[in-house]
């Protein structure tokens, strides 16, 4: 049990979030090696300070990836954790992460084949997303990300110039919002989301390495604080090869009783 990390209490990080991602380093570090009996929710809940409930949360995208395996008389075992090689990459609609948390999140490692920034005038749908002028001067950021040398995700981030970006900021050393946080004091809370399938058009299929007019998946995002004030308008665009994206609905208690 000494193998398990406290979590941090007073972190802004939920902490389902936390006991997850500790659970699949662990995993991923072989320190809970395939097989081996993973410790009774009661006494992991009890060193961690949460409920059963929090802890089930945390376990659940671990069981529905396989790197957990609950069986009935026997317990919970560790499985094989093999994340990288089961295809493509699955993306839970309604838990929100950034990119990096999200591909450590699933023990993806991950590079970036491209990333640069520049200076702009904004165009009218990134000023009518932020409420200011067109042309207005804002900072964007372009990255193109993968696990492999191949292109996988190609990322436009266009920032509210309330926020004080200059362009000069250093965009390698810590994930995006975990810097927007510690040299800002920016937070982002919210996130609109609109999901659809496009064509790639010139500039699109030569990040992404594919044929001009070949689908790929459009993800438009706009991030707000907890005032709801507009701070990123993030435009992505997915390889329909690599990823799927998965939401879960649940009906109201009104709709069952209309069974």
């Amino acid at each position: 049990m000494n193998i398990f990390p406290l979590l941090d209490h007073h972190s802004k990080v939920p902490l389902y979030i936390q006991a997850e991602q500790l659970i699949r380093k662990l995993i991923r570090e072989n320190q809970l090696k395939e097989g081996e009996l993973f410790p009774a929710e009661t006494d992991l809940a009890k060193r961690w300070g949460i409920s059963r409930n929090t802890l089930r949360q945390a376990m659940s995208s671990l069981v529905e990836e396989g790197l957990l395996i609950q069986k009935r008389k026997s317990g919970t075992i560790v499985g094989d954790g093999d994340i990288a090689t089961k295809g493509k990459i699955t993306t839970d609609l309604n838990r929100w992460f950034s990119f990096t948390h999200e591909m450590e999140d699933k023990s993806c490692p991950f590079r970036d084949l491209l990333n640069t920034v520049s200076v702009i005038k904004c165009y009218k749908e990134i000023a009518d997303r932020f409420q200011i002028e067109p042309e207005t001067r804002v900072v964007c950021l372009e990255r193109v990300r993968s696990t492999t040398s191949s292109p996988m995700v190609y990322f436009k981030s266009f920032f509210h110039p309330h926020i004080g970006l200059t362009g000069a900021e250093n965009y390698h050393q810590l994930p995006l919002y975990e810097m927007l946080d510690r040299e800002f004091g920016v937070v982002p809370m919210y996130s609109q989301e609109e999901i659809g399938m496009v064509n790639a058009a010139t500039e699109i299929s030569k990040r992404l390495k594919v044929k001009t007019g070949t689908p790929v998946l459009e993800r438009k995002r706009l991030v707000l604080d907890k005032e709801r004030q507009p701070l990123e308008f993030n435009v992505c665009y997915y390889r329909s090869d690599w990823f799927n994206y998965c939401i879960e609905l649940k009906r109201s208690e009104t709709n069952e009783n209309r069974k």
